[in-house]
């Protein structure tokens, strides 16, 4: 697994869309519990990755697949700016 932590998600519908075309899974980190949670198949999860994004707050999320990494880390440099 490969971690992630987005900082500012300020548009929540292009991240949405990146989560959706990766091909393994997205695993939201909730600190709060200490769950995990597939962001692909769970619309709960996506739901409070919303409420993040509106707090400004960050999320840490996890990918299986190496390959979808570099889309989350652009994301994170020049979508969030």
């Amino acid at each position: 697994m490969i971690k992630i932590k987005i900082m500012q998600i300020p548009n929540v519908e292009k991240l949405k869309k990146i989560i959706e075309q990766s091909c393994g899974d997205v695993l939201l980190h909730l600190p709060d519990n200490n769950t995990v949670h597939d962001l692909k198949n769970d619309s709960i999860a996506l739901q409070f990755l919303k409420q993040k994004a509106s707090k400004g707050s960050g999320v840490e999320i996890y990918l299986s697949e190496a390959k979808d990494y570099f889309k989350f880390v652009y994301y994170t440099m020049f979508d969030c700016l």
